[in-house]
């Protein structure tokens, strides 16, 4: 009776902009990426041939990718938040749709323009986020919006590989595409409004150079941009590098979509990690996570001659990497100042895009001396790094 009783309030929560609804919207917004985010990969590997061109590709694509981030807070202030989301909307479309050309420029311009799509979104929802979610209820909402999100990255990646293999090359994209247009209608369902006296409280600062630098002199603000890049960069070598190890070992590309599926099905525990976040603190579940993830992750580098074991290995990183995945963003919350919502969720928002040009940069470079076990090894080492700076993690943000 009492489940009953909660349904007709549910429903009504689902209709406004609540914390149920910002769960539905971090279900759909993370599955645009990530029904797609195996198949790329593939599909680069099949037109340039090598693991370390592939790296080329997304190291050259990171470039614009941090490039188009920025813009993001000059288009918030001229088209504001409703106008900016909607043009990563119609952008996102345009991009699913070059991917499904199928040759290397509607890839390469397919995948540049789903970096400013996906930038646009991801921003803006933020922003909307931080407006209607109490501030005090950021560390309780963060649990159960990394649930919804990890449902998608585990559904999506399997997804995108099998609708590649079992349907057609360009039916992940169509489906992605699909994805979008859901997004754009329960975004237009919630009816989010703009509130004026929000809009011109503080003139926004649209300049880079003006509110970078101002990011980068918080310490707090370096440290949780520093161990969200690290974070971001361990996922971007599980998602591009797989899929291509279990093509290379003989495994098979559906094989690859069910690992990166499985790995980040752990991460669907992060609400349960609440209590024991709450219990020894932040710090000290970062502390475990990163250097768990990194220990591990060379292991799995140090035996990728055997395939099933180095399955095993890395599902075993994914276990790990639940803890540093649990927080999530809450550091950032917690560290943010009201009034410096817009420039600094933007500032921080770019981890992705930059994590996702400095660690195929960094592999380029590997992969020219290494075997794509080195790619491996040097994930870890970084993630053991995160570990060691997770330390000087205020006691007041724990």
């Amino acid at each position: 009776m009492p489940i009953l009783y909660n349904i007709p309030i549910l429903i009504g929560a689902l209709g406004r902009p609540t914390m149920p609804a910002f769960s539905i919207l971090f279900l759909l917004e993370p599955m645009t990426r990530s029904i797609i985010v195996t198949a790329v990969p593939l599909m680069a590997l099949e037109k340039f041939g090598t693991a370390q061109n592939v790296s080329v590709f997304f190291f050259v694509l990171g470039i614009s990718g941090v490039t188009m981030s920025l813009v993001v807070p000059w288009l918030v202030s001229k088209m504001r938040r409703r106008g900016t989301f909607l043009m990563g909307i119609i952008t996102g479309l345009i991009g699913m749709a070059l991917f499904t050309h199928g040759e290397i420029w509607s890839l390469c311009a397919g995948m540049a323009i789903h970096l400013f799509a996906a930038s646009c979104i991801d921003v803006t929802l933020n922003l909307y986020m931080m407006e209607h979610i109490r501030r005090r209820d950021f560390g309780r909402f963060e649990p159960v919006r990394m649930f919804f999100l990890a449902f998608s990255w585990c559904v999506g990646p399997f997804l995108g590989v099998y609708l590649r293999n079992a349907v057609a090359p360009e039916a992940p994209f169509i489906a992605g595409g699909m994805v979008i247009l859901i997004l754009a209608a329960y975004f237009l369902y919630l009816r989010f409004v703009d509130h004026p006296t929000l809009a011109t409280s503080r003139i926004p600062v649209t300049n880079p150079i003006r509110y970078l630098p101002r990011f980068f002199a918080q310490p707090r603000m370096r440290l949780v941009y520093v161990l969200s890049l690290v974070r971001s960069g361990w996922w971007t070598m599980i998602f591009i590098y797989v899929p291509i190890y279990c093509v290379t070992a003989g495994l098979g590309e559906t094989m690859g979509g069910a690992l990166v599926s499985l790995t980040t099905l752990f991460v669907m525990s992060a609400p349960l990690w609440r209590g024991l976040v709450q219990r020894i603190g932040i710090r000290h579940i970062l502390y475990i996570g990163y250097f768990g993830t990194g220990i591990v992750t060379i292991v799995a580098s140090a035996l990728m001659d055997e395939p099933y074991i180095t399955i095993g290995t890395i599902l075993i990183a994914g276990l790990f990497a639940v803890a540093t995945d649990a927080v999530g963003n809450t550091l950032f919350y917690r560290a943010v100042h009201p009034y410096e919502r817009s420039e600094m969720a933007t500032v921080f928002a770019s981890y992705r895009p930059v994590s996702s040009l400095a660690f195929p940069g960094i592999y380029s470079g590997v992969l020219a001396i290494f075997p794509l076990a080195g790619v491996f090894a040097v994930t870890g080492v970084c993630m053991m790094a995160a570990g060691a700076i997770a330390s000087y993690i205020p006691k007041r943000m724990n």
